[in-house]
């Protein structure tokens, strides 16, 4: 049985929308908040395999969404990388932060594999647990996005450093990209290899390449990775979200060989159904806000997602990530709404 959510992944249309959310697994549900209390740190959480399904799985339990993403992390690449991730309360990520470049070598990235072991174990599990009809996103942090943190030592409002880096260490960075897209490759290959029916880049911090650098810095290496993944014989689709690029959109979808685009809450997805390729299933693209808000201004928002898309294969989604504040009975509103308006 192939579930709705490949189906359109593969770019049948249909009447229906499959329906999942970034950070579905997370801290506004109780049962999350429960499972994550019982591990000493974060990534200790999202390297315990059995954990990790648990929480895979709450959502799909609780919602009935039709895809399930597999509870990880992006910095899990430079966690492995030997980077010393750890995610502070109140601040965020903090890992080493790199200075020359040369601490990340070719060795440690043919070492991911050992390190990163416990995701695949529970992506098989996963997979092996989830209906038929149910499909199993697997992820990873888009190069860029990943060399923010990696050279800003956590996150950053401006990204001064990393841009820096883009503007005057050409051999240097350029050396760093592709490292990191070829262990970008390695954790997707993982993934794939271990079950995940889909894969999906996330590039957070896309919006602060300028827009003259966004083929070197955000789109060739989507490709990069795209084309290792091929030649191993990985044919698993593949989903991009170069999250805050706005017209940016169009070089990023005209240029990358991918399946489909996540869509930002900041675009307007009229203009998107009207501009974007044909041949991509596009994902996106409701606030995350406006499930905090619910009632009628976030039913409006959804029908209006619903209508602009009509007439091309779209897969239902936040413009970003859940947020911990979200009442369950908003995220019940919302599938009802989906379900029903398209019913």
């Amino acid at each position: 049985m192939t579930s709705l959510f490949l189906k359109t992944l593969s770019g049948q249309q249909s009447k229906e929308r499959p329906l999942w959310l970034m950070r579905q697994a997370g801290r506004y549900l109780a049962e999350y908040r429960a499972v994550r209390a019982s591990e000493p740190d974060f990534i200790s959480f999202c390297l315990n395999p059995e954990k990790a399904v648990e929480v895979t799985l709450q959502p799909i339990d609780r919602f009935g969404f039709d895809a399930a993403i597999i509870f990880s992390d992006i910095l899990m690449v430079p966690w492995a990388l030997g980077r010393n991730v750890k995610f502070i309360t109140g601040e965020g990520p903090k890992l080493d932060q790199m200075e020359t470049g040369d601490e990340i070598t070719e060795v440690m990235i043919a070492e991911m594999a050992l390190k990163l072991a416990p995701v695949a174990t529970a992506i098989t599990n996963c997979r092996a647990a989830l209906a038929p009809n149910k499909a199993l996103i697997g992820f990873a942090g888009a190069p860029w996005t990943i060399i923010t943190y990696l050279l800003e030592g956590g996150s950053s409002r401006d990204f001064a450093v990393a841009r820096q880096w883009m503007w005057e260490n050409d051999v240097r960075f350029d050396r760093l990209l592709d490292l990191i897209s070829h262990a970008t490759a390695d954790f997707l290959t993982l993934q794939a290899e271990a079950g995940a029916d889909a894969l999906m880049l996330f590039d957070s911090w896309a919006s602060a390449v300028p827009a003259h650098l966004r083929k070197k810095v955000v789109i060739d290496p989507v490709n990069q990775i795209v084309g290792i993944l091929r030649k191993r014989g990985i044919h698993t689709p593949l989903i991009g979200f170069p999250k805050g690029i706005g017209e940016g959109l169009v070089e990023y979808c005209n240029e990358t060989d991918l399946q489909a685009v996540g869509i930002d809450h900041g675009v307007d997805m009229r203009w998107a159904a009207a501009t974007l390729p044909l041949h991509l299933t596009l994902q996106g693209n409701l606030d995350p806000l406006s499930l905090i808000s619910g009632g009628d201004a976030m039913t409006r928002a959804i029908d209006e997602i619903l209508d602009a898309m009509d007439g091309r294969p779209h897969i239902f989604n936040l413009g970003h990530g859940i947020t911990p504040q979200t009442p369950i009975d908003h995220v019940h509103d919302l599938l009802t709404r989906v379900r029903g308006k398209v019913s």
